[in-house]
């Protein structure tokens, strides 16, 4: 989202790609329509002053039905690229984008559920009394339990590691989806207690509830000035929800720009 500063809103554009080039900072904005009959003058006007007020450099129009006659004519007078997306047929598409066909985002939250930790029975039977208001010793500085297991959680990678899984019990059914990990402390971290007892435990166990927001992106192979770009995203009115992004390819690697609304991550 850009901010409009004579209409003082905030509005959108499909696909913006930022760069810099010989020293200055440029936006280059990406409008993607799906009309049934070819885009016209009208359409083009429209995106041209949006883009002015948005302090936008370049304006991109991509059509799935092409451009008429006056408004090729106009967009070549007023220095809009205008562009067809090609067919989404496994030809059209670089080795290098082909893996991201069916490409897709997920936003997710997650929730601390449950937490318990392994130790020795001497331990054990010392008096240490777990619970939330324990304090992990970092640094020297104490850390909240809560915040510890965050931090481990996210240090797993889970996410990434065990997507499929995830996603499986959330799409399954799930009342409650959750996920628990098991983390080897080696007696390496200590824990003190709302008494000031510590000990300095052999493992902790998470669990954490967690709410996934799964879109698909739609991805399809567009080229601008000799570049191929995979772009692609999603508008939903009706949540206001939206992501866009575009990515390219040099030399094997892929790069890129994604755009989406803070609402998709579940509360």
């Amino acid at each position: 989202m850009l901010y409009d500063y004579e209409g003082k809103c905030e509005r959108e554009v499909d696909i913006l790609i930022e760069s810099v080039i010989s020293g200055c900072e440029i936006k280059i904005a990406v409008e993607c329509t799906e009309l049934s009959k070819p885009v016209g003058i009208r359409a083009l006007e429209s995106f041209k002053e949006k883009h002015r007020k948005l302090g936008i450099n370049k304006t991109v129009v991509v059509s799935h039905s092409g451009f008429s006659k006056p408004a090729k004519e106009y967009a070549i007078a007023n220095h809009i690229k205008t562009l067809t997306f090609n067919a989404a047929r496994s030809e059209n598409w670089s080795k290098h984008f082909a893996p991201l066909k069916k490409l897709a985002m997920y936003g997710r939250s997650y929730k601390l559920a449950q937490l318990a930790i392994d130790c020795s029975a001497e331990l054990a039977n010392s008096g240490f009394q777990f619970g939330l208001d324990t304090k992990v010793i970092i640094n020297g500085a104490l850390m909240d339990v809560g915040s510890f297991a965050s931090k481990v959680w996210s240090e797993s990678n889970v996410a990434q590691s065990h997507f499929k899984e995830l996603r499986e019990n959330e799409l399954g059914g799930a009342q409650e989806p959750w996920a628990e990990i098991t983390v080897e402390l080696g007696k390496n971290h200590t824990f003190e207690d709302r008494n000031g007892a510590r000990i300095q435990p052999d493992k902790l166990h998470i669990r954490m509830n967690y709410s996934s927001n799964y879109r698909e992106l739609n991805p399809k192979p567009v080229e601008y000035d000799g570049k191929q770009y995979l772009a692609g995203g999603f508008f939903d009115k009706k949540k206001s929800e939206f992501a866009h992004f575009a990515l390219t390819e040099s030399s094997g690697q892929i790069n890129g720009s994604m755009e989406f609304s803070s609402n998709l991550i579940p509360d």
